[in-house]
């Protein structure tokens, strides 16, 4: 993100088009979560379902990036330093079914065990 700011920022024009100015907050945003979140793990102990949560959450986050940066190379407004910035951004996430199955699993077995006050 450094790199995107230091050497293919917006300009003044560009400063003006909110649509752009959208997906770059987006993909600010995400990194910033995603900071946050590496944060908060390093500050509890986390077992075997916790990383396994976390590891897919990151595969959320980083569909996601992947996305927004697809969505800033097709801007009209954005230009040929920030749609090679971009695609060079784009990244599939490790897929791990067995993983997904046991996040999966824990989100199932909450099914019902919350109620709602009267």
């Amino acid at each position: 993100m450094v790199d995107l700011v230091t050497n293919a920022g917006p300009d003044a024009d560009q400063a003006k088009d909110l649509d752009l100015l959208l997906a770059l907050g987006e993909l600010f945003t995400l990194v910033v979560y995603g900071q946050l979140i590496l944060e908060q793990a390093s500050l509890t102990d986390m077992d075997s379902n916790l990383t396994d949560l976390l590891d897919q959450v990151f595969d959320v986050l980083i569909r996601d990036f992947s996305a927004y940066a697809v969505d800033l190379y097709g801007k009209a407004s954005s230009t040929k330093a920030q749609q090679l910035w971009a695609l060079e951004h784009v990244r599939k996430p490790a897929a791990d079914t067995g993983r997904y199955d046991r996040v999966w699993q824990q989100v199932r077995d909450l099914a019902g065990a919350y109620e709602m006050r009267p």
